[in-house]
């Protein structure tokens, strides 16, 4: 019996897609060891850190050659991808958008680090007004007119970007493309909503697509993704990477066909 070896510091909580892939594995008959460290008797090894940046001395490097899924990913702050960031300098005169430079809009970090009471403060008049409260409102991004209406703290805090705003538009309606892949299973999708920052909480509708970009299978290659979701849009003809998550959540059916495709990507990685 081949046995995947998920590790995951924090567990495996039930809203991540690869718990889901995990129970396919197991009704296929693999046998999946989740823990903080690696199993000796793995066959492959995937790495789930729910970071932005991984320290690549936890990264295990085992002698017998077991493949290390994502073992590549040490760093997916959205400045080491963007195409999109401004500058205070920079000539723009279109829409911006101002998000956490973090995965999942620093949420991970936040858990792992004290929370100071100047923190919770400034979280409670967020609600109010971000501009105020010096952070950004909770679980969205801000898209404002132009460069100028950016408030100076944004463009001094490092754990910030500011991007160009530049929304894929059909029928009237904001869009967001989705990518998820393992090895060299994959599907795409795409969500609808009425609101620019386009979220599953508040799609209209969605489609699967048939077609994913080819330069976003580059930009894989060159971030060193094995396993992961990459959120982008379509402008101009260019597809234009938003959001690149190496531990992606999910919310559905925990059996779907295209789970099951995706669960066979492990063969992928299987002698």
């Amino acid at each position: 019996m081949k046995e995947i070896s998920i590790v995951s510091p924090d567990g495996l909580s039930d809203f991540y897609m690869l718990k889901a892939l995990a129970g396919i594995w197991q009704k296929s008959g693999f046998r999946v060891v989740i823990g903080s460290s690696h199993s000796q008797n793995a066959d492959v090894i995937i790495i789930h850190h729910n970071l932005t940046k991984t320290d690549p001395a936890s990264i295990p490097s085992p002698s017998n050659g077991i493949p290390v899924i994502n073992a590549r990913v040490l760093d997916i702050s959205k400045k080491t991808y963007s195409t999109l960031q401004l500058h205070p300098e920079d000539n723009w005169s279109g829409a911006v958008i101002i998000k956490s430079n973090l995965n999942y809009f620093g949420i991970p970090e936040m858990r792992t680090s004290p929370r100071q009471f100047t923190t919770r403060l400034r979280q409670l008049i967020s609600k109010v007004s971000w501009r105020h409260a010096k952070t950004l409102p909770k679980k969205t991004y801000p898209v404002l007119a132009s460069m100028a209406d950016v408030p100076d703290w944004v463009w001094n805090n490092f754990d910030l970007i500011v991007e160009k705003f530049v929304p894929e538009r059909v029928d009237g309606l904001y869009c967001l493309r989705g990518w998820v892949f393992l090895g060299s299973k994959s599907y795409g999708y795409r969500l609808f909503s009425t609101e620019p920052v386009v979220k599953v909480g508040s799609m209209i509708r969605y489609e699967f697509l048939d077609s994913i970009p080819e330069e976003l299978r580059v930009i894989r290659n060159q971030l060193g993704f094995d396993y992961g979701k990459f959120d982008y849009i379509e402008h101009d003809g260019q597809a234009i990477l938003l959001d690149a998550n190496k531990t992606p959540s999910y919310t559905g059916a925990s059996e779907t066909p295209r789970l099951h495709l995706l669960a066979s990507g492990i063969n992928d990685f299987l002698k």
